[in-house]
């Protein structure tokens, strides 16, 4: 153990500095007026949770100035004594605050209570974790409310960074004619949250990092009941259940959609269904060197008690607690991480990092955003940007692309589970089963089986899938996976070029099948256009000759072995598709217009085979078949066409071909998209148009540079 870090039980790697401030002495110093709860600006309403002003006023907090650690301290007892002591019956709050109070309370049974008090068991934590997540979407709906240009737009893309959020809410107007006993005005929260969740640097606790990112494995309970005091008193400000989510929910359908990854996820589905399985994975993570000791009680409540929750059917059962999904993932996520980052270090050889410090950022899981400023754990080289990160050996690259896909990619349809739970993309889930565990505790049927509860279970059994692996790998006894990465650029190009080229082959052995080709090529009158194309000579081979090239695993089969040396190989890939967003856009594109026209082209030439038709409707619809039909070669050739201008780009990108500008090639891939995008939209309603967009962007002189550029290689 460090000694810049704590050998206090549960802060074990929190520095020193950092757990005095959130442990401190509990008695009140007499002398000391700014500890004593009789002289603070702020009290907590028994009834209703929220603060309001006390007789002396706010004048103290109207500054924004951070509050003295000392001072909070000694608040946040007030507010456990009013949360934890004063009778719940007579309580006007929410159930979703009923429901953290329960998640704290919960025994290790599972299915009891333990009034706990002073230093908190697991349970504790992850309420813990849980009321800060859901206290920073508070602050970001109250924003979203008394922001002029949101009130039409109840959603904010993406996540403000949390001091911005309180720097603002410092900001607000505060009413000089705030008086006793009325509700507290927003800016005056400003220096309590920036105590409570900005880094010690700046005289904070940093708790929401403290807790995300795993450090902390026991809280006292002070820290859960200021925290649910404001996160009422923020969603009490405009109504009663005003209290709608302001992100995005994310979509984690596609944890199932591709086969590799959701056989990761039945793997864990599996483990999380057995008694026997889940003792053996207790058993193999907390006896080797993965989780450590510290945090074990912790890993033990969260897979057995609320793991526990996923494997009961989803009932009306009042004596059965309800599923967790999204609570076992926010506590699972923070375990993962900080339990990966102890291995990070201790193969790295940067034991220095495994603690929180003062003024020091953290190694974290995720967070490729800031990687300029803080080491990234699954990351295939440090910062420096050329030692190789040993941990990619030591856990295995199909276990660091697994993990990337789970919590660090750039797509869109990737989960990025641990930011998603902490920046409110969960928020739904997580409110629906806090609610349901208060009507558990209250022994009232909850309403279950509503689908974003649901649709979490598949990202509570990745995690567990992806615990198995770390273990397995770390054991020495590697459990046999055919996993390689589903949301890095790469993976997503090279599966759009493999459905492009598959759609082009398939349509051209059509065009050419003797019993087709009497459809095709019948519209006459755009012949011109076929000529000009046909005279650029990029045909399906030339294209097919390239991408194979270009982008080796298109050759490798689903089930071949994806390595080490294939995880640094990808990396590289990955850093030149950065840099080609238009040309990746415009391969998405071709994808989807590929697969529409083939299915369109073979719908049509089953309708022209068919019986004669004997309605002027049915005359219209082999008109338009026709149509369809008769364009089949000149699609095919446009296609190709634009499949190589993006190919050409990512090329130019990859061998810096210094002889052709960069902004004309960004130009064709532009012009290939917006082609592309009218040629589709109107191929079947009204060709004409589409045609003479066509002829338009092969008169293109972006377009002309990149084929000149072509001819004189």
């Amino acid at each position: 153990m460090s000694s810049s870090t704590s050998m206090i039980e549960g802060y074990e790697y929190i520095h020193p500095d950092i757990v005095q401030m959130l442990t401190g002495d509990n008695r009140c110093d007499v002398n000391d007026t700014t500890t004593q709860s009789s002289l603070f600006p702020l009290v907590v309403d028994p009834d209703t949770l929220t603060l309001q002003i006390s007789h002396h006023g706010v004048d103290s907090l109207k500054d924004g100035s951070i509050m003295p650690i000392n001072q909070l301290r000694h608040f946040a007892n007030h507010c456990d004594d009013i949360v934890f002591g004063s009778n719940p019956s007579t309580r006007n709050v929410p159930r979703k605050i009923d429901g953290l109070i329960c998640l704290s309370q919960l025994s290790s049974r599972g299915s009891e209570y333990s009034s706990s008090s002073g230093e908190s068991d697991s349970a504790m934590v992850v309420a813990a974790m849980v009321s800060i997540n859901l206290l920073e979407s508070s602050i970001r709906s109250v924003l979203s409310k008394v922001r002029p240009q949101n009130n039409n737009n109840h959603q904010i893309k993406g996540a403000p960074l949390l001091s911005n959020m309180i720097e603002e809410l410092s900001k607000l107007d505060i009413d000089p004619s705030f008086e006793c006993n009325k509700p507290c005005p927003l800016a005056c929260l400003s220096p309590i949250l920036k105590t409570l969740l900005l880094p010690t640097k700046v005289g904070g606790i940093n708790l929401r990092n403290l807790l995300s990112h795993g450090f902390l494995s026991t809280l006292n309970r002070r820290w859960l009941s200021l925290t649910l005091v404001l996160i009422q008193t923020l969603d009490s400000c405009f109504g009663k259940g005003d209290t709608k989510m302001t992100t995005k929910q994310r979509d984690l359908s596609t944890l199932t959609k591709y086969n590799l990854l959701k056989s990761e996820v039945d793997f864990g589905r599996t483990i999380l269904s057995s008694s026997s399985r889940i003792q053996e994975l207790e058993s193999a993570s907390c006896s080797g060197d993965f989780v450590p000791s510290s945090h074990q009680n912790l890993f033990r409540f969260t897979l057995n008690d609320l793991g526990r929750s996923l494997r009961l059917t989803r009932t009306n059962n009042t004596q059965t607690i309800p599923p967790l999904s999204t609570i076992f993932i926010t506590s699972m996520s923070s375990l993962l991480e900080h339990s990966l980052r102890l291995v990070w270090c201790r193969v790295n050889d940067r034991m220095e990092d495994s603690s929180a410090r003062p003024a020091s950022y953290y190694v974290t899981l995720d967070g490729h955003g800031q990687k300029d400023k803080h080491e990234v754990m699954i990351s295939p080289y440090l910062s420096d940007d050329c030692t190789r990160n040993n941990l990619v050996v030591t856990i295995g690259a199909q276990t660091c692309a697994l993990l990337a896909d789970l919590f660090a990619s750039p797509s869109s349809e990737a989960p990025n589970m641990r930011a998603a739970v902490c920046h409110g993309y969960f928020d739904d889930a997580v409110v629906e089963e806090l609610e349901h565990l208060a009507d558990w505790a209250s022994h009232r049927a909850p309403q279950v089986g509503k689908d974003n509860t649901v649709v979490t279970d598949a990202a509570a059994y990745a995690l567990v899938s992806v615990f198995d692996l770390i273990t397995s790998n770390i054991s020495g006894k590697p459990r046999i996976t055919e996993y390689k990465p589903q949301f890095t650029y790469t993976s997503m190009t090279t599966r759009d070029l493999d459905c492009i080229l598959d759609n082009l082959v398939s349509l051209s052995s059509l065009i050419n099948d003797e019993q087709i080709s009497d459809f095709v090529e019948k519209e006459q009158q755009y012949k011109n256009t076929f000529i000009d194309i046909s005279s650029m000579k990029i045909d399906l081979e030339k294209v097919h000759s390239i991408a194979y090239g270009m982008f080796p695993s298109l050759n490798a089969s689903s089930t071949s072995n994806w390595g080490t040396e294939d995880f640094y190989a990808e990396h590289i890939t990955n850093i030149i598709l950065t840099d080609c967003n238009a040309a990746r856009m415009l391969l998405a594109d071709l994808s989807l217009a590929s697969k529409q026209y083939l299915v369109s082209f073979e719908a049509g030439v089953g309708g022209l085979t068919s019986l004669e038709p004997k309605s002027t409707k049915d005359r219209r619809t082999k008109k338009s078949q026709l149509q369809i039909c008769g364009v089949a070669s000149l699609v095919l050739n446009f296609y190709c066409m634009a499949l190589y201008v993006a190919l050409f780009a990512i090329d130019q990108r990859n061998s810096n071909i210094l002889h052709l500008d960069r902004a004309d090639v960004v130009k064709a891939v532009e012009r290939s998209r917006m082609t592309l995008s009218t040629f589709d939209a109107y191929l079947y309603t009204n060709i004409e148009r589409s045609i003479k967009s066509l002829t338009q962007y092969l008169q293109g002189r972006s377009l002309k540079q990149v084929l000149l550029n072509t001819q004189q290689q």
